[in-house]
């Protein structure tokens, strides 16, 4: 048997694009097969799931998801390299091998649970009939296929021990007929043993609607704020899908209150650490620190959230705005994602996020951009507030647009140096601005 560490299935995974530990030195402890999704016959392929455990010099860990298809002769678009059991012939990401993804869903449907792996298909009515594979190419922290024009799979890459966020926000707000996000289909969760030898389980993929798009988030605003043409309608569009899922989680998990002093000391702790990271940060300091005061003394209503809300989480259907991926933000930790916070939180995530659309084409002071960005943000923020009613809490807004813009410069400082300019320009704004951040002309209401 290969030793894990020079097996290619872990030199697979630890160049890949998904693969969040690069650089921490980690090596592979072991590679778990799960039971067969499809066993291979003689001369014909295999499918199933194979866990990598991988342990870092700090004593962390982490479990990261392999769904091989394995072939007697290698598949050059897809190939890993050489099975461990010389049987099996080639292993392959199957996530890449169109005839292995649809041997994997129809095998769903025939054997819904094993020793290794359970699969839930609340709508398993959905993946009837032929559904031709193809991958996505794009760059995402795990892999999504395209069931013809039906159903996506999403391919949880780093495993984390328990239920995955994306899917019980999803089962919810189907639970109370949210039309705003897709529909979930049905998911597949792993029972395995952690690297401390308790059974755990983890969710391994989800399957939900494929939407209809007549465009996505993202590319729509910078297009639209290059030519300068009018966004609001679309702003307001995304500000009522965000208010109508709000609305459904706060009836489908329970709210909290939180004390603004806490939520204050909080920011102020987030902004020090970032100063540690970007000392050209400690300039604005004091401004920060005030408009961050602000929050004490307050008792702030807290919820579930999207947690990581933005322009590419948005795509544009016949039906109107869609919100995807309810995962949160990847590098927070799965404790962390699952916490209330206040809906404001993904408000000035979309607020920061128009920010740097108006900013792509490299003129984002000019008159032109400011009022595009301006009347987009407005739309956006009044659209919501007229769904939500939230008027009396909008003051609140500031003090998260700031929090978010903090956390983008230290990102763009460590990853997009090129890019650090866009939320140090909104900072800089707001220090000759006293702090305020825009507002939907209603707030006052």
């Amino acid at each position: 048997m290969v030793a894990p560490n020079d097996d290619p299935r872990w030199r697979y995974a630890s160049t890949a694009r998904w693969f969040a530990g690069k650089g921490r030195g980690g090596v592979a402890r072991r590679i778990e097969a799960l039971d067969w999704y499809r066993a291979p016959e003689p001369g014909h392929l295999g499918v199933r799931s194979e866990i990598i455990t991988i342990a870092y010099p700090d004593g962390a860990h982490d479990y990261y998801h392999l769904p091989i298809s394995y072939r007697t002769a290698p598949l050059s678009d897809a190939l890993i390299g050489p099975a461990d059991d010389p049987q099996l012939g080639y292993a392959h990401d199957a996530t890449r091998d169109p005839e292995a993804m649809e041997l994997l869903i129809a095998s769903l449907g025939r054997r819904v649970n094993s020793g290794d792996w359970s699969a839930m298909l609340p709508r398993g009515d959905r993946l009837t009939g032929p559904m031709p594979a193809r991958p996505f190419t794009g760059e995402q922290s795990n892999s999504t296929v395209f069931l013809g024009s039906t159903a996506l799979v999403k391919f949880f890459r780093h495993l984390e021990v328990g239920n995955n966020v994306d899917i019980p926000l999803h089962e919810a707000l189907g639970r109370y007929r949210v039309r705003d996000v897709d529909e979930l289909y049905g998911w597949v969760t792993a029972h395995f043993r952690a690297i401390s030898g308790r059974a755990v389980h983890a969710d391994l993929l989800m399957i939900t609607e494929q939407l209809k798009t007549l465009g996505e988030g993202w590319p729509m605003a910078v297009e639209s704020a290059t030519a300068d043409t009018d966004f609001s309608a679309h702003a307001a569009g995304i500000g009522r899908a965000l208010a109508h899922v709000h609305l459904a989680l706060v009836q489908a998990f329970p709210p909290v209150m939180l004390k603004g002093d806490d939520v204050a000391d909080g920011m102020v702790a987030r902004l020090d650490r970032a100063i540690e990271a970007v000392p050209a940060l400690s300039d604005y300091r004091s401004m920060l620190v005030v408009g961050f005061n602000r929050l004490r003394g307050h008792r702030l209503p807290a919820q579930r959230v999207h947690g990581d809300f933005h322009l590419g989480q948005t795509l544009l259907t016949p039906g109107g705005w869609r919100i995807i991926d309810f995962e949160g933000e990847p590098l927070r930790p799965l404790a962390d994602r699952t916490l209330p916070d206040s809906v404001w939180r993904d408000v000035a995530g979309m607020v920061r996020s128009l920010g740097y659309a108006a900013a792509q084409d490299g003129s984002p002071d000019a008159p032109a951009r400011q009022h595009w960005l301006q009347r987009s943000q407005a739309a956006f923020i009044a659209a919501y507030l007229e769904i939500t009613g939230v008027h009396d809490q909008v003051d609140l807004l500031d003090a998260y647009v700031a929090d978010k813009a903090i956390y983008e410069v230290v990102y763009e400082t460590r990853n997009r140096p090129d890019w650090v300019h866009i939320p140090m320009a909104a900072i800089t704004s707001w220090h000759e601005h006293q702090f305020q951040a825009p507002r939907g002309r209603t707030h006052h209401a």
